[in-house]
């Protein structure tokens, strides 16, 4: 059983006691924002061949105006070409990241979602995550809440260096086994993108 790891790094704008992430980010009061992604994929084989192809997700939420830097809990997910609906409605499939965080007593919830559907926006679609953030802290009585939306997303210089965090991983895998689970991803994630843009399937 071959698996694999990577890295990635969005940054971007949330505005606080927002619900809608688009509404958050255009608001003058968005503030900044940056999210590291770590996901490991148990089994390459197992993954590309799953309905809804899921993943092990740990992340670290840096927002310095809601009190600097949040780390997930266990539990994240990771989860590619989910079926869903798309902002207009109609069927897209989902990019998702969904992560329980902690800063102090206060406990988060997040859904970043990319929405990948026939378009001429490949990159700003397949880069950009439209998050939610809420708080679910379990408190006796009344207390504020904080909640966040808006978008966090990959820059090109980022992307490149993602790249560069792509490592096959095994105990008893050889260096080619390790090359051919990344390779393996590759392709998956290449098709399913060609899929919705160049063949424009809603699949």
């Amino acid at each position: 059983m071959t698996g694999m790891r990577f890295r990635e790094t969005m940054t971007g704008r949330l505005a606080l006691r927002a619900s809608d992430p688009v509404a958050g980010y255009a608001s003058a009061s968005a503030v900044a924002a940056t999210m590291r992604a770590a996901i490991d994929i148990t089994d390459v084989a197992a993954f590309v061949s799953s309905e809804v192809p899921t993943a092990r997700l740990r992340a670290e939420l840096v927002i310095p105006v809601l009190g600097g830097r949040f780390l997930s809990t266990d539990g994240g997910e990771f989860a590619l070409f989910k079926q869903g609906d798309g902002r207009d409605g109609k069927p897209a499939r989902w990019m998702t990241y969904t992560a329980r965080f902690e800063n102090g007593d206060r406990a988060y919830e997040m859904t970043a979602i990319k929405y990948l559907q026939p378009s001429w926006h490949l990159w700003g679609d397949s880069t950009t995550a439209h998050v939610v953030l809420k708080d679910v802290t379990k408190y006796e009585g009344s207390f504020r809440r904080r909640h966040a939306a808006g978008f966090i997303k990959i820059s090109p210089t980022s992307f490149l260096v993602q790249l560069t965090t792509m490592r096959g991983f095994g105990a008893g895998t050889t260096w080619s086994d390790r090359c051919r689970a990344v390779q393996a991803y590759a392709r998956f994630f290449i098709r399913g993108l060609a899929k919705t843009y160049l063949c424009r399937l809603r699949w």
